[in-house]
């Protein structure tokens, strides 16, 4: 018999196998049901999305007067298909509009062709009723008058005004009658040009809300280009619709025209505020590029590492930078599309390149001057045989002021593929001369003079110690070198110095400086005379 409680035992077990067997199937089916959702998921976007395109409807034209602001940021989370649909629907809009305009212009132009037949008949009823008072009598005259009657009605006829037509029906051979019709010709006249000018006041404002149209449609086409629409044809379609037609012929409707565009808010009182705020940005741009070069020419003269040219050069630089990119910045305040005239400078800069390669060179050999400093403003330089002060410098050229006063412009591209001999480059110079005595007098005694004088002369440097030595016999002279150091800048006036009383002692003291000579032996030989 068996054991209740062992069977009871077994009976549990195979229950909890199966509640385990039961779970873990709920737990197999769940994860394959989630990688199935999860498969299907990655194909779905696509399908969502273009579903989603087809039945979005543009919400940006709810308001077709929206703020370019909020417009903007309307547009920034909208996929390129919803823009799509963004851009149809300002499309239709601003086609509306140009064609309401275009209706206008056309009810302009035929008002004026009917003020000028009212007044054609005006000018002719005149006429003939003077014509008649004076030819009453005479019958050519009549049939002339009435051949002129006939004209009158045929252009009344093409005003289609009933009232017109009335008077030239009841129209007489009478000068009374002729002068009726002239008045009511000129007083529908009037009726129509007071007409016409309300009629374009309000083509003014149809011109305005077409523009405000165009303006939100650039805007919505730029943001579908930027990602990834192709606008071309849209946008010749906007630049045709750009502008405002005047017609110069009707003088009246031009100036109404632009006496309208003038006061209109989106016209020339809006260009009036920007040429104001463009103005006063570049103003404030000059102010601040002055402020900024002071300040950097001020940063720049703690260093004294730096030559005066770099220093110039960058101070000159800061200031055009910020006056260059304030202007283009400025651009956008005249509503003027930088990013087409970025490209345009970039596009003229490699053609100002591959045309000026000579100039940049120059461009290129200014930057190294300024960069390794072979010499600065002030200092005396001698190039090519040329000798003078730095006067100036650009990243073209280097001016050049020679001691007799010449301006000379070298170009950067000559002085660096040349030897650069900077006279002032260092605090210290040495003299460099030369006295020549004769091969008679005391050379000790030459020598000691030279020193006297050498040490007497205030601008003379103790150290390194003057050196007079003799240096050489020459054919006619003695020659003895006298080298004293002095500060650069007293070079010459030692030089004339050290010359000019080195001369007088050698006078006082009887010591010669001879000169180049020939001496001429004449040499007496006997004649010898054959026998």
């Amino acid at each position: 018999m068996a054991n209740p409680s062992i069977n009871q035992g077994h009976h549990q077990a195979h229950i909890m196998i199966k509640i385990t067997h039961s779970e873990s199937f709920k737990k197999l089916f769940f994860t394959l049901f989630s990688v199935v959702i999860l498969l299907l998921s990655v194909n779905v976007p696509g399908t969502l999305a273009a579903n989603n395109d087809e039945d979005y409807l543009a919400v940006t034209t709810e308001n077709p007067n929206i703020d370019l602001g909020e417009l903007e940021f309307s547009l920034t989370p909208l996929t390129k298909g919803e823009l799509t649909i963004e851009v149809d629907a300002w499309l239709a809009i601003l086609k509306a509009r140009a064609t309401i305009v275009s209706e206008a212009e056309i009810l302009v132009s035929q008002k004026q062709k009917k003020i000028l037949a009212a007044q054609e008949i005006s000018d002719i009823s005149t006429e003939s009723a003077i014509l008649l008072d004076k030819s009453k009598n005479d019958k050519a005259a009549a049939k002339e008058l009435k051949e002129d009657l006939d004209e009158i009605k045929s252009l009344a006829r093409d005003i289609k005004h009933k009232k017109a037509d009335k008077a030239v029906d009841e129209l007489s051979k009478t000068p009374e009658s002729l002068n009726q019709l002239a008045k009511k010709a000129d007083l529908y006249s009037h009726k129509m040009q007071k007409r016409r000018e309300l009629l374009i006041k309000n083509l003014t404002q149809l011109r305005e809300k077409k523009n405000d149209a165009l303006e939100r449609f650039q805007l919505v086409l730029s943001s579908w280009e930027s990602k990834g629409g192709d606008g071309t044809e849209l946008h010749l379609y906007a630049n045709a619709l750009s502008g405002t037609n005047v017609d110069l012929t009707d003088s009246d409707a031009a100036w109404l025209t632009i006496k309208g565009w003038l006061l209109s808010q989106d016209g020339g009182l809006r260009w009036l505020a920007n040429i104001i705020k463009f103005t006063l940005a570049l103003f404030f741009i000059y102010i601040l590029s002055r402020t900024a070069g002071k300040i950097t020419d001020a940063a720049l003269n703690r260093n004294s590492n730096l030559s005066t040219l770099l220093k110039l050069f960058i101070k000159v630089s800061v200031r055009r930078v910020i006056l260059i990119i304030g202007f283009i910045v400025s651009l956008t305040l005249i509503e003027i599309n930088v990013a087409p005239v970025l490209a345009l400078i970039g596009a003229a800069g490699l053609v100002v390149g591959l045309a000026l390669q000579g100039t940049l060179s120059n461009f290129a050999s200014g930057m190294l001057i300024l960069i390794y400093r072979p010499f600065d403003v002030g200092d005396i330089i001698e190039i090519d045989g040329v000798t003078g002060t730095v006067h100036s410098m650009t990243l073209l050229s280097t001016s050049i002021k020679t001691f007799d006063n010449q301006h000379l412009v070298v170009p950067n591209n000559n002085i660096w593929g040349t030897t650069i001999v900077n006279v002032t480059g260092s605090r210290t110079r040495r003299v460099d001369l030369v006295f020549g005595i004769g091969y008679g007098d005391d050379m000790v005694k030459a020598e000691k003079i030279m020193l006297d004088v050498v040490s007497r002369h205030e601008l003379i440097l103790e150290n390194p110690a003057p050196v007079v030595k003799v240096n050489e016999l020459a054919d006619s002279s003695v020659n003895f070198v006298c080298r004293p150091w002095v500060k650069t800048e007293n070079y010459l006036d030692v030089y004339w110095d050290i010359t000019r009383q080195v001369k007088e002692e050698f006078d006082k003291q009887g010591v010669s400086i001879p000169f180049p000579q020939r001496d001429v032996h004449v040499h007496q030989v006997a004649e010898i005379t054959e026998k």
